[in-house]
Parts: C-alpha cells; structure tokens; sequence
C-alpha cells in the first residue's frame, strides 16, 4: 500500500515532507528561549567557619539573600536559627557581625508558629525598613507529650512566617503569635505522624510587574501535593495578602486551621509549578537582565539523560514567566545534602544567584557574569557537624544557541 501511495495521490510525498519541515521549524519557533549557566572559575570562601564563627553553631544554613540598606551598605543574610549577618560596602568585602538580628521564641505551642526560625527571604523598598519572610520549624521532637517518639524527622512541621527591619536589618521583629503566619497546611498539629509535612525553604523575593513572587516546597499530605510551589503578593507589608499558584491563577489563600476550623482543605493548598523544571526545593531565582529570563537554581540529584544514571549537582532551569521552565541543565557535580557518600569531603547545598555589579536594591538581577553562593558542609566520620563554609563560584550565563 505504501509503495502505490504516490500513484494515486501524485506529490502527496513532497507535501508532506514540506508540511513536517514547516511544523519543525514552527515548534523550534515556538520553543521558550533557554539560558545556558556554566561554571567560570573555582570556588571563593566568603564565610570560613574555622576563623569567622561568633559561636559553634554560628553557621552559613540557608541561601544567601542580600540587600542594600539606604546608606548603600550591603547586608548578607545565610544564618542558622540564631540569625546573624555579613555587612559591608559591597558584596565583595563582606564581614561577618556577631550580633544577633533575629532569634525565634521556641515557642512549645506548634499553633503559635514561634519555635526556630531561618530568615529565608529579605527585600526592601527602602533600605530602611526590610520585609523577610522565615523558614520556621516546629520541633516536636522536642516536646514529648507531642511526639511519643522524640524522633525528629517524624515529627517536624514547618511554615512559613514574616519578620519585619525598620532599622535596615540591623534587628528584626514578627507581631504577637501567630499573626505572624504566612502560609501553611490546612491542618492542625498532628504530632507523630511519621514524617515532615509543611512549607519550607522560601527562596528569594523578586518583583515582577506589579506582584512580588516567592517559591517554596511543599511537601505531600492530605490535599497538599509535593513539589516546589510560588506565590506573590502585592503588598509586602500584608502577610496576609500572599496568595498561591492554584495551576491556574494565583487564588489560594493560606488559611490558618487554628483560626479558621470549617474550610475545605483542597481550596488552601498549592498546586506545584512545572515539576519537570523544578524538581527540587528552589533556593534561589534570579532576573538575567540581558534577556529577560528568569534562573532558578537548585541543589539536587537527578539523570542527565532520559534513563540515565541520577547526578549530584547544582543545576539551573529558565523561564520566561516564573510558571514554565525548562528542564534542569548541570551547573556542577558535586555531592549535595541528603545525597553524599560517607568517602566524600564535602557537600553542597543552599544555592542561590548573586551578581556584585547588580544595581538593584535586593540584587534579584544577574548579567552575563554572576557567583552562585552555596554552603560547603564539610563531611568527617559520615556525619554533618557545625564546620561549614560559604563559598561563591563564578558562572557565565547566556543564550542557548
């Protein structure tokens, strides 16, 4: 049959080949643009915890966020629990202060939201006051009438809250417990359920139009779906005004279940956002000014290759628009946490895009030219102890030709 096709529908070959080029190159038209993020130099230490630390546990654990105060000194924030900063003239001459900017309350009730806290993502309008949003676990380990099992891991929830700088972030305070709360589960406290449940790790704030946008995971339980998830507001000053990515729009409000007890836990969750770009926890995202996308980074372990082999890394994908994102290209193959073998120095975590020559006021633009800063977990005996570093390493962004 196939080889009397042409006999009785003369040139049908040549028009279809001539219609499958047409949609090639109408689909390679229609294809998002990508960046292309390579490393371009070895790493830089920017905190050395052997030498710089204010106490043991004075640590570099979670992304770096920077942001430059009305003096235009700038200020760096990759702290533990008991939050700390780096100030300076310029990204370049960081010093780390030992004063203590924030510290939660650690708070035994899991429905005040006040227990330990990371301050995971800072932006000012000002310079003055800086508006921060906080990685707050609820450590019910810690509280035995919560958590038979005092295991960690089983019984650790998390949210997400605000704190706010009026003095250019030199101190940082949240409102009286809990109308601090920003976004969580629609569930009440469960105590010992087996494993974390929440929202973790907000990455940085950018402005995008009229709206300021963050991402977050999420973790799966009840109607919540595991993956990374975005919401924004238009009112940074409004902790109440965040509203989440529902697939659609942006229409989930974040309902606290101990203030508001008869809701359908469906309408309160988030819809994660593009699971094949995004495959891991974004801890940082950037503006390439050069061609208008976005850069998401990531630490993760994923193949390179459809049915290949998972590779530890730093990885980077790009959007055009913060929902739709390219699959995660590899930036740097390095152990990662949660993903290192025991014979491995060293692991990487918390990256995050910082360009030092970025004019703008929170430094959520990159050129051309750009550092991903990432905390360096030193490894001895198998285990994570309190030596850590933070490091930078050049990387050169461009168009994928």
């Amino acid at each position: 049959m196939v080889r009397n096709f042409e006999k009785f529908f003369p040139g049908a070959r040549t028009m279809l080949l001539s219609a499958a080029i047409g949609l090639a190159a109408a689909m390679a038209e229609a294809a998002p643009p990508q960046l292309v993020v390579e490393r371009a130099g070895d790493p830089q230490t920017v905190f050395a915890w052997n030498t710089m630390h204010c106490e043991q546990w004075d640590i570099p654990d979670a992304p770096a966020r920077a942001w430059r105060d009305a003096d235009g000194g700038v200020h760096l924030v990759a702290s533990h629990y008991i939050n700390r900063e780096m100030a300076g003239p310029d990204l370049n001459h960081l010093r780390q202060d030992c004063r203590i900017v924030y510290q939660g309350g650690n708070d035994d009730l899991p429905q005040h939201y006040d227990d330990r806290s990371w301050i995971a993502s800072t932006y000012s309008l000002d310079g003055k006051t800086v508006f921060a949003l906080v990685h707050n676990e609820f450590h019910g380990h810690l509280r035995p009438a919560l958590c038979p099992s005092r295991e960690y891991i089983r019984c650790w929830e998390n949210t997400l809250t605000m704190v706010t700088s009026r003095d250019g972030g030199a101190t940082f305070t949240h409102e009286a417990p809990p109308w601090q709360y920003v976004a969580g589960l629609p569930y009440r406290y469960r105590g010992d359920i087996g494993h974390q449940i929440g929202y973790f790790n907000p990455s940085n704030i950018v402005q995008r139009g009229a709206f300021y946008y963050a991402f977050f995971w999420a973790e799966a339980e009840g109607a919540q779906q595991r993956g990374a998830c975005l919401m924004r507001t238009d009112n940074l000053a409004d902790r109440r005004a965040w509203r989440g990515w529902d697939g659609k729009d942006f229409t989930v409000v974040f309902e606290d279940p101990y203030v508001v007890t008869a809701m359908d836990p469906a309408k309160h969750t988030c819809a994660p956002v593009s699971p094949s770009g995004l495959p891991s926890i974004v801890t940082g995202v950037a503006l390439h000014r050069p061609s208008g996308l976005y850069v998401a980074v990531m630490a993760t372990r994923r193949p390179l290759l459809p049915g290949g082999a998972p590779v530890n890394g730093v990885y980077a994908s790009t959007s055009p628009d913060l929902i739709h994102w390219s699959d995660p290209a590899l930036i740097w193959s390095a152990p990662v946490l949660f993903n290192f073998a025991c014979s491995d120095r060293d692991a990487i975590f918390y990256p995050a895009l910082l360009d030092p020559s970025d004019t703008s006021r929170n430094f959520e633009d990159v050129g051309d030219h750009a550092f991903i800063y990432a905390t360096d977990l030193h490894i001895k005996d198998c285990k994570l102890g309190s030596d850590r570093d933070l490091l930078r390493f050049p990387v050169t962004i461009s168009l994928r030709k």
